[in-house]
């Protein structure tokens, strides 16, 4: 297809699918792959690297980005410019510390998104940026939370087996903010509010108890706008779509995580038609640059939902309430979604619950 976008083709196919389609367009264009192939200017933000103990990734976003994380935090995002020119960015509480002057520099940084980001502009041809990039992540200091559950999130993105991870804050797209409305709303009249319906009861009957350990949050109200933290693909061909929890958060996140998870499951039942195709275009190229093994299989098969747990465990009240609320959940799936399941680390390694 030489230099097409292709962006462009999935426009294509969004034209002849529907223009009200869901889309996952994250695959880069060939411009942007070729900065990011060995060689290509952008070569140093894909070097494997580890931050406090974490394992970097760089992942590929809409509108041909790329970001690197650091766990949950985003610490240099770039992206083509006009001609030649390459911009860098990074949030404020980055961008300001002494390590990131030879990367973002004053001077030539401008404020952008709000004023909360400072971005600089390379041009292609520019010498520097990897000596540039290394002292930025040799020096960076990122909040303790990092630590703590982005590390939790990395170990999964690491893990090899039973799946492979291959992106991550995975969020379809819609034409606009009343299709998605629309849309999720066709995914969710019945089963999501049935399950929210039960659960309302549930919480409802257990804080009707007098023993005040028995207290539940209510429920939450279904999302409008969902976020996956990570899709993976099994060794079947499976798309698997993670919620990766830290066991010692708040106790609602933890046990009505379940809940969370329906939600997603169901609007991505609803869009596999329509996203199959990107969502492989993106595996495709993150392959192709060696950021995915290349003995990844494609995604022909259907959905996999997993709660994934770091090595630390909940209290034995919350496990109770986990399971009630999966109990609930795990009747309300699609027909062709098998029971959600729960993983957790065991000693670096990922161990099913039974």
């Amino acid at each position: 297809m030489g230099d097409v976008d292709a962006r462009a083709l999935s426009a294509l196919r969004w034209t002849l699918g529907g223009m009200n389609s869901p889309s996952y367009d994250r695959a880069p264009s060939p411009k942007l792959r070729r900065l990011l192939a060995p060689g290509g200017f952008l070569t140093p933000l894909l070097v494997s690297r580890a931050l406090c103990g974490i394992e970097l990734e760089a992942h590929l976003r809409p509108k041909d980005e790329v970001h690197l994380y650091c766990g949950l935090t985003r610490l240099v995002s770039s992206g083509r410019g006009r001609g030649a020119n390459v911009w860098i960015k990074s949030h404020k509480a980055y961008a300001t510390q002494t390590c990131a002057h030879l990367l973002i520099r004053p001077g030539r940084a401008k404020e952008v998104d709000q004023g909360n980001y400072l971005r600089d502009e390379w041009t292609s041809d520019e010498s520097g940026l990897d000596r540039a990039l290394n002292v930025f992540l040799e020096g960076v200091k990122v909040e303790e939370r990092q630590k703590k559950e982005g590390a939790i999130q990395a170990a999964w993105a690491q893990t090899r087996e039973p799946w492979i991870a291959f992106d991550k804050e995975a969020a379809i797209a819609y034409p606009s903010a009343e299709d998605r409305k629309r849309q999720l709303s066709g995914a969710f009249a019945a089963s999501v509010n049935k399950a929210r319906e039960q659960l309302f009861a549930l919480a409802l009957w257990q804080r009707s108890l007098p023993n005040r350990r028995n207290h539940w949050a209510m429920p939450p109200k279904p999302k409008t706008r969902l976020e996956l933290d990570q899709l993976a693909v099994d060794a079947l061909g499976n798309l698997v779509l993670i919620e990766i929890k830290d066991a010692t958060a708040s106790q609602q996140t933890v046990y009505y995580a379940p809940f969370q998870l329906l939600q997603n499951v169901w609007e991505w039942h609803r869009a596999l038609i329509a996203v199959r195709a990107s969502v492989q275009e993106l595996l495709d190229a993150r392959i192709e640059l060696g950021l995915s093994p290349s003995n990844v299989p494609p995604i022909t098969g259907g959905l996999r939902a997993v709660i994934a747990f770091g090595e630390e465990e909940c209290s034995k009240e919350v496990k109770r309430r986990y399971s009630e609320v999966l109990c609930i959940v795990n009747e309300l799936l699609p027909a062709d979604v098998r029971p959600i399941e729960t993983w957790s680390l065991v000693h670096g390694r990922p161990v099913q619950a039974p």
